[in-house]
């Protein structure tokens, strides 16, 4: 291929452009599939209204998971040629010369398609010596490398249209795409991706287009980031209903077609009226979770769950653990954090190593003083599950991780079965805030906590463990706010 006919090329398949905002790339397929209501905001919603969210955790994932995989194809592909460039221009004019020389493994490729704006990034596109394309008599396969067991949709969506873009720019599209998982390689026919590839893509310019506006996820993570704060904005202002708990897609359409759009219209439409559009308990629970929206107060669903048994001592307390990085990596419960209510106090246990885990959980126990004059309490179920998990693991503490359950109790479950609420679900992090508790940090949730962890762990930074006390810390004092709040809040009986 000579240079004018590379970059005839090149300006084919940049349509004389860049990629922008109304192309698509092929890593926004599982936003696309999970979180269209970004989508739509990205072309429709004030760009003022954009708050940017460093996702930590992710971009963690993506350095270890980019370090392995570029150590693995150098390993197998010794002559491999790594692309790159100051800009997105640079590094596709450098993917297709790569290509034009015929070089035996291509990593780190862009392709662009954006006479149908479509473009994304390979990891690994590998030469075959058999099929003739533009470039000669051989062509190029994709090599993807996805840090999972098995494979998900959106990977196979992803890889098929980085499949159909490497199609045009060779005038030749391999049968299949090869996807690298934790343990296994799996072969993506395209053929028995295209149709759904076709049918999404229509779905996205649909939405770029303004003809389609999805629905939002339930807030407090209506969105993802940069829109999450939007999203969850616009839900509440508009008193959506999936301010409701408990409705899925086909129950919300079900209100519309009988003309209910806000909650406000649920809980002026009558609960007999919800009766004969909905099936029990959503219809009941419908429209008294409106009336709490409806008064901004609980409503009082069944007495007796609430208030919680008060003990001599009350602890409130929250776990953090890791996920795992690489292969090598153990994931583990590394910090047990407490709200002792009777010394008014945050205490708190750190396991630096998987080895250490069973120590703190020692110290947890060694911290009650008196077991038969002790509450535990907890929100959700997943303490009492990791404790029973590592009881039998740890025969030597099983004793010990049991006698701590049986002294737990989920204030998710009591709260629950008590009242109505004005919040979108029953997760702490809707619930506490629905009466005014507010987290300390803005940059500091549970997936950056790991993140924030990792680091410390790696640099001895004391500010870093200290943003993750703080977060733990948070997590135990919202419970006991949110139970202060419920036993002084005037609480309606509209069920008497």
């Amino acid at each position: 291929m000579t240079e004018q006919d590379l970059q005839t090329l090149f300006n084919t398949l940049s349509d004389g452009r860049t990629p922008g905002r109304q192309d698509f790339n092929a890593s926004r397929m599982y936003t696309l599939l999970e979180d269209p209501f970004s989508v739509w905001c990205s072309f429709h919603a004030p760009r003022e209204e954009a708050v940017p969210e460093a996702n930590r955790y992710e971009n963690l994932k993506i350095r270890t998971d980019r370090s392995v995989r570029d150590e693995w194809i150098k390993k197998e592909f010794p002559g491999v040629v790594f692309v790159s460039g100051d800009n997105e221009t640079e590094r596709f004019k450098n993917t297709l010369a790569a290509m034009a020389r015929g070089e035996s493994a291509v990593a780190n490729a862009q392709l662009w398609n954006l006479p149908e704006s479509v473009y994304g990034s390979v990891n690994l596109l590998v030469r075959f010596n058999e099929g003739k394309s533009v470039f000669g008599n051989y062509h190029y396969r994709i090599y993807q490398f996805k840090r999972a067991h098995d494979l998900k949709e959106h990977y196979a969506l992803q890889v098929s249209l980085l499949n159909r873009i490497l199609g045009v720019t060779q005038k030749h599209t391999p049968e299949a795409a090869r996807v690298f998982l934790k343990d296994r390689q799996i072969s993506v026919e395209y053929q028995d991706h295209a149709d759904r590839l076709a049918r999404e893509l229509a779905y996205w310019r649909s939405i770029r287009d303004g003809q389609a506006k999805p629905e939002a996820h339930k807030p407090p993570k209506a969105a993802g980031a940069p829109w999450r704060v939007y999203a969850n904005k616009v839900m509440a202002q508009t008193k959506d209903l999936l301010m409701l708990p408990g409705l899925n897609t086909e129950m919300r359409q079900c209100l519309k077609i009988n003309g209910m759009h806000t909650t406000d219209d649920v809980a002026h439409a009558g609960l007999e009226k919800l009766q004969g559009i909905l099936e029990e308990p959503h219809a009941t629970d419908s429209y008294y979770n409106a009336q709490a929206y409806l008064h901004n107060k609980p409503i009082l669903r069944e007495a007796g769950h609430f208030p919680p048994p008060q003990k001599k001592y009350n602890l409130y307390f929250d776990f953090e653990a890791t996920e795992t990085f690489t292969k090598d990596n153990v994931s583990f419960v590394y910090l047990i954090g407490i709200w002792d209510k009777e010394e008014d106090k945050y205490v708190s246990f750190v396991a630096k190593t998987p080895e250490e885990e069973i120590k703190i959980f020692e110290q947890f126990y060694d911290y009650i003083k008196d077991f038969n004059d002790t509450a535990l309490y907890h929100w959700t179920e997943y303490e009492v599950k990791k404790m029973k998990n590592l009881a039998d693991k740890n025969p030597q503490d099983s004793a010990k991780l049991k006698a701590l359950c049986s002294i737990c109790y989920d204030l998710k479950v009591a709260v629950n079965k008590a009242f109505y609420l004005p919040a979108p679900s029953f997760s702490l992090k809707a619930a506490a805030p629905a009466f005014g508790f507010n987290w300390r940090q803005d940059d500091c949730g549970a997936m950056d906590s790991m993140v924030y962890f990792t680091s410390w762990l790696k640099t001895g930074n004391d500010e870093l463990l200290n943003k993750v006390l703080m977060y733990n810390e948070d997590d135990c004092k919202a419970m006991l706010d949110l139970e202060n709040k419920l036993k002084a809040a005037e609480v309606l009986n509209l069920k008497k």
